[in-house]
């Protein structure tokens, strides 16, 4: 069984997602990546924060 969620992420220059900005509201992806600096910083070197689908997926019992 499978559930597809809309969460937010911060995306790299090179349009990567970075795994652990994903967050269920845009402010929270922001506040939580922007940590000691600001996030004009940020999207000055191409950061960017969009909404992504997330698939939710049980692992088999013993896979990781």
């Amino acid at each position: 069984m499978s559930t597809t969620i809309k969460m937010w992420a911060v995306f790299d220059p090179e349009g990567q997602p970075v795994e652990w900005s994903l967050r269920p509201n845009e402010e929270w992806c922001i506040e939580d990546f922007i940590g000691q600096s600001s996030w004009g910083n940020y999207e000055k070197q191409g950061h960017t924060c969009r909404p992504v689908r997330v698939t939710i997926e049980e692992l088999p019992q013993g896979e990781k």
